[in-house]
């Protein structure tokens, strides 16, 4: 998919292989499809090792598969009824249904693939997708048409007291970290042995007896250098909801040296030490901006490497050097699939013809408490559930120290960290951007000594999924929030989704620095696409329902093997292991109603 002002022999997304099911037929021989819960993060994902796709059904999760070779996904295989680690805890969201996901991933812990959920009663479970694997086909139902319900236990089984929603994994340090709605983060730093031994699967670190999650004493802080045991750590800063966390996860570094990011709904982004349990670095949206909903931590080793300045951003974007500040927002018209008119209302206009019932979503914040409710599907059905995650603040937490009021807050930093450039893609509410934080010593003339500083800079796209809207279609609004984010690696390529329907494809760049220079590479993003394609909207396609997930996993028979991940947890740089050739991406777009859009993504 060419793009003006790219250079003929730069590598561009190719997206094939569109495949379209209707949710109706998909369970057309059940009376009562699975129910799903509305207004959650991210509930579908892929295995990256198996033919596996896993989805929330309110406290349940669906396995699927095979995928057919079309890929169609086929109906579920087993159902798995996630435990509760307390029975008769309220939920946060949903009181009739407290134990419903919030939140699904699947992730590398160690030397194994995890399926892990997180509950709106606070609990937290984790399964080994091996061992779901091996019991679908043990059972002799991996191309039966019936569905069986499992019997596996869960490999991590904790309660961490309040609605949990953000969920991260860090490989090689073995940590599971999860926030809440009391506002703190919970690190489990899993003993050592516990992930890698061979008979793992059949175990579980549930406590029989436990009430719930128990913080470390003041007494006794959990050290890196002792895992005999499971350390559980809480980091405390945020004071609002948060929404998303990610591990800054470099292969091959120290698990002494443990990053986490985390975003919350006022728009507050902190990057913290884990084994110190403090952020060295906190960041604010500026007024207007908040609501922070999710995160990735970036690596420029996957990138692509560009020599242009509209190859690196998309477009000559427009700079602001004081606020340290790059605006790439008007390349959004120039991707294809773009459309800044709701397909619902461009219906509309076809049929009726223009009106004055159109309005600007671009430029206007109203109230969002009104949506349609669907007897079917669960849905709030009041102010207070819409505004689950609470009403965002401009106002910036106590004692931040503010460095350039017109764009970023940021602490000052006494005993700065062993790595000293972050990149961390932010996703809120309406806008994507990247911040990069260098770490430098800057000489001192007067007291010829050195003060350490960090150097923040803002690569900026807003409104990417935002259009227009009819008065009728308003409800949908609601819905607005960049929740859903994926990075692929393999493709240079960063997916970014919210829960109207809608998903943009973006690559990550990097043009290198003139030799003979200490500065460092130029690190941005370019906007690719967007699925679904106007062209699929107009033709029925897409259902004016919620998108309930977006999964993102290699095609069928491309699956990454074992040796991939062993050369990962020994910690070799992917750096020196990067593939020869990328495979080919299998992007899923699961819908409330049962509706699935899939699209075969290569580069």
């Amino acid at each position: 998919m060419a793009r003006k002002g790219d250079r003929g022999d730069l590598k561009n997304i190719k997206i094939t292989d569109f495949n379209y099911q209707q949710g109706a037929r998909r369970f057309s021989e059940t009376r009562h499809p699975p129910r799903l819960a509305r207004s959650r993060n991210n509930l579908v994902a892929f295995s990256q090792y198996y033919d596996l796709c896993f989805v929330a059904s309110r406290d349940k999760i669906l396995v699927h598969t095979p995928i057919s070779l079309e890929g169609r996904l086929l109906p579920p295989r087993s159902t798995i009824d996630v435990p509760s680690y307390n029975v008769g805890v309220p939920g946060y969201i949903d009181l009739a249904h407290p134990h419903s996901i919030n939140h699904l991933i699947v992730a590398d812990l160690g030397l194994e693939e995890l399926v892990i959920v997180v509950t709106d009663d606070g609990d937290v479970v984790a399964y080994m997708t091996r061992s779901i694997r091996k019991e679908i086909y043990d059972r002799g139902r991996a191309y039966n048409t019936s569905c069986f319900r499992s019997t596996i236990r869960p490999f991590f089984l904790k309660s961490v007291g309040d609605s949990a929603w953000g969920i991260a994994v860090h490989q090689k340090a073995r940590m599971i970290a999860v926030s809440a709605n009391s506002h703190d983060i919970y690190v489990f730093a899993l003993a050592l042995g516990q992930v890698d031994s061979d008979n793992s699967d059949e175990e579980s670190t549930h406590e029989d007896g436990a009430s719930e999650f128990q913080p470390p004493s003041d007494d006794v802080q959990p050290s890196p250098h002792d895992r005999s045991q499971t350390h559980a750590l809480i980091l405390s800063s945020h004071e609002a909801n948060i929404p998303s966390i990610a591990f800054y996860n470099p292969y091959g570094e120290s698990t002494e040296d443990v990053y986490l990011a985390s975003t919350d709904i006022h728009g507050i982004t902190y990057v913290w030490d884990v084994w110190k349990h403090r952020p060295f670095l906190h960041v604010t949206s500026s007024p207007g901006r908040a609501w922070g909903w999710g995160l990735l931590c970036i690596d420029p080793v996957f990138a692509q490497q560009v020599e242009t300045t509209s190859e690196l951003f998309g477009i000559e974007p427009e700079i602001d050097s004081e606020r340290g500040r790059i605006d790439i927002t008007l390349g959004l018209s120039n991707a294809p699939g773009y459309e800044d008119t709701h397909f619902s209302t461009r219906q509309r206009r076809k049929d009726q013809g223009p009106d004055e019932d159109l309005i600007d979503d671009s430029t206007t914040d109203e109230d969002e408490s009104s949506v349609d409710v669907n007897s079917d599907i669960d849905a709030p059905t009041n102010e207070d559930d819409f505004e689950a995650f609470g009403i965002p603040s401009i106002e910036g937490p106590k004692g931040s120290t503010i460095v350039n009021p017109k764009l970023l807050t940021l602490d000052k930093v006494s005993d700065p960290p062993t790595q000293s450039t972050f990149y961390v893609f932010h996703t809120m509410k309406r806008d994507v951007r990247l911040l990069q934080f260098v770490h430098r010593r800057h000489p001192n003339l007067l007291e010829s000594e050195y003060r350490v500083g960090w150097q923040p800079k803002e690569i900026i796209c807003e409104y990417l999924l935002d259009q227009h809207f009819h008065r009728y279609d308003r409800p949908l609004k609601f819905l607005q929030r960049l929740n859903m984010v994926h990075q692929v690696p393999e493709l240079n390529l960063v997916i970014a989704g919210d829960q109207i329907g809608r998903v943009a494809l973006l690559t990550l760049t990097r043009r290198k620095a003139k030799k003979g220079t200490d500065k460092l590479d130029e690190v941005g993003f370019r906007v690719e696409a967007f699925l679904p394609s106007s062209s699929q909207e107009d033709a029925g396609f897409r259902p004016r329902m919620d998108l309930l997930g977006v999964a993102v996993g290699p095609v069928q028979g491309h699956e990454r093997r074992r040796e991939d991940l062993l050369d990962a947890s020994t910690g070799v740089h992917l750096k020196r292991k990067r593939p020869i050739r990328s495979r080919a991406y299998r992007v899923m777009l699961y819908y409330l109603d049962h509706s699935v859009l899939s699209y075969e993504i290569t580069r």
